[in-house]
């Protein structure tokens, strides 16, 4: 017998551990969501009715594999393998159902339950995701403006993109919508009475007023596949869009009549 890589994870600093009750009822749901949205895409008209997980229960197995993986030190290999097993398992009694009947409600009941949890977990996940961006833009705020820098391309190209900015509703409407946003999460989280929340309030208020203004929004234009594809692929980060807003904001604060 080979006992070196027994050693190794022995020496290993995070050994792995098995896989918990709690991480397995996961992977039991993640069989279940995934068994249900191979059906969906396969056309099958028997779960018409179920709510269609085929986007979210692919991106719910992804985030509960990494999880399952970093907390319990399992390779992926013994994730993935836990799942087929879990979809097997699934598979195998329904079938050893005799009564139709009887095997409709288990699929019904096993879906609903997991797809609560899956919900559930989207939910969180999506929450800790929209805090962190926050806290971010919460720091760049509170941090010296990044236009104050001594580098002459990124003064010219803030200057152009707050020129642009000024003149364009759509830009002016998202940007207050993202503020907006911020505000109410620091602000429900801080209090009012925090310095982010105030410093956000500040930039509401401008965004606010100066929507007033703004003519009312038309219907968007249609936009082909190709065009896109070029609009996705040359997507700022969630981040860069942050920083433009701030600056926009910022300017229109400051050209506010005092209080």
């Amino acid at each position: 017998m080979n006992m070196i890589p027994i050693f190794a994870l022995m020496l290993a600093p995070n050994p792995p551990i098995p896989i918990s009750d709690l991480q397995m009822r996961d992977i039991g749901c993640v069989a279940v969501i995934g068994i249900v949205a191979h059906e969906q895409r396969s056309g099958a008209e028997a779960l018409a009715s179920y709510a269609d997980v085929r986007e979210s229960g692919k991106r719910w197995a992804g985030i509960v594999g990494e999880r399952v993986m970093q907390e319990s030190g399992q390779p992926r290999e013994v994730v993935a393998f836990a799942i087929k097993q879990a979809v097997e398992a699934e598979q195998a009694k329904v079938i050893g159902m005799d009564d139709d009947a009887k095997s409709k409600d288990y699929v019904r009941n096993r879906f609903n339950e997991c797809q609560s949890v899956m919900d559930r977990q989207l939910a969180a996940t999506d929450a800790s995701t929209s805090a962190a961006a926050v806290d971010n833009s919460a720091s760049m705020l509170a941090a010296e403006p990044d236009w104050q820098t001594d580098e002459p391309d990124k003064i010219a190209l803030y200057r152009t993109q707050l020129g642009e900015d000024l003149g364009n509703p759509h830009r002016i409407r998202y940007c207050k919508t993202l503020v907006d946003i911020s505000y109410k999460e620091i602000s429900g989280r801080e209090g009012a009475d925090s310095r982010d929340a105030k410093a956000f309030a500040r930039l509401a208020n401008a965004f606010a007023m100066k929507a007033r203004g703004l003519p009312a929004a038309g219907k968007p234009k249609p936009i082909s596949a190709e065009e896109l594809q070029v609009e996705l692929e040359n997507e700022p980060s969630n981040e860069e869009k942050m920083a433009r807003c701030l600056r926009l904001g910022e300017s229109l604060a400051l050209a506010m009549p005092p209080e």
